[in-house]
């Protein structure tokens, strides 16, 4: 799916959960892993949907069929999620952060949403720093 197509699908996905003064910043497709005691190597990844806004993180499961409403998997604000690591791979862009509640996640962008990763890493630092 081409990108344009795949934003304009996560803005409409994300546009029942977003306020009157709200709007999308980011909007790319990540593999996600919920990182624990087990290795990085032999953890499983998921494609799902991820959009921030100014304040928030939105991430939804990527859609297979038709559903009335899709639910984010996490909906947490930016000033709250706890960047400890991000570099770059050859074919992707880790973004390793933790949630307030104690879980930590693992977000690859593709490399051809390099782009988004590194506006996802500057929208997690720029709360700490105003």
């Amino acid at each position: 799916m081409q990108q344009t197509k795949r934003r304009a699908q996560i803005a409409a996905m994300v546009a029942p959960y977003l306020t009157d003064n709200e709007e999308l910043v980011t909007a790319s497709t990540v593999w996600a892993a919920r990182v624990g005691q087990v290795p990085l190597l032999f953890r499983g990844r998921h494609l799902h949907l991820l959009a921030t806004t100014g304040t928030r993180l939105l991430v939804f499961e990527r859609r297979r069929r038709r559903r009335d409403a899709a639910l984010p998997v996490v909906d947490a604000r930016l000033d709250t999620l706890d960047l400890q690591r991000a570099r770059a791979r050859p074919l992707l862009y880790q973004v390793l952060f933790g949630l307030g509640d104690g879980r930590r996640l693992l977000f690859e962008f593709r490399y051809r949403d390099r782009a988004a990763g590194r506006a996802f890493v500057r929208s997690l630092r720029s709360p700490r720093e105003a």
